[in-house]
């Protein structure tokens, strides 16, 4: 489907860089495998796949009124498809015992857990330098992607970036507001 997506509708010609990341993404990822978190929205197999189609939905629904128009669209696409292109690579399945409660019995269930050995920048910061491996955003985006979990993903220093960026750049609203529809209201 993400093929699709840019060969169809988005994609710039034989030489656009996004084929270059989608190959990084199909080989190299576990993309349309792994989970969008290990309990929230999306914590099942395929959760972070199906999530950021969810979220790429949602903006192509919102652009019209919160971006007034006035959108590239591959942009827009990208950076909603692979804001969350940090969680690829990063969970590992574990097993731990819990009690059916059916049955009163003790069983190994499976879960989801981050990686001892996984290693970020940070959520938004992360999905930014991944992206910008192959595809140059404008700052627009790269602050939209940076800043798209709001002040849920933010410390007291961070505070001050988050306004000028959410005061700089209507995408950063934007794509918060895709994500989080997305998560928190259809959690996915």
């Amino acid at each position: 489907m993400i093929h699709r997506i840019f060969s169809e509708i988005l994609a710039r010609g034989s030489k656009d860089p996004v084929w270059q990341l989608l190959a990084h993404i199909e080989q190299e990822t576990d993309f349309y495998t792994a989970p969008a978190s290990t309990k929230f929205h999306g914590s099942e197999e395929n959760g972070l796949v199906r999530h950021s189609l969810l979220v790429t939905a949602n903006g192509i629904h919102l652009a019209p009124v919160m971006l007034s128009g006035d959108v590239d669209r591959y942009y827009l696409i990208v950076s909603c498809l692979f804001h969350d292109l940090c969680k690829t690579n990063m969970y590992e399945i574990k097993t731990k015992n819990a009690k059916n409660e059916e049955t009163g019995n003790w069983e190994k269930v499976p879960f989801y857990k981050i990686k001892d050995n996984y290693l970020s920048f940070g959520h938004g910061i992360e999905s930014m330098l991944r992206i910008n491996k192959y595809i140059a955003l404008p700052d627009a985006w790269n602050h939209a992607i940076r800043w798209h979990m709001g002040a849920y993903d933010i410390s007291p220093m961070d505070k001050f970036a988050l306004e000028k960026s959410l005061a700089a750049y209507k995408e950063v609203l934007f794509l918060q507001t895709a994500d989080m529809q997305a998560g928190l209201v259809e959690e996915i």
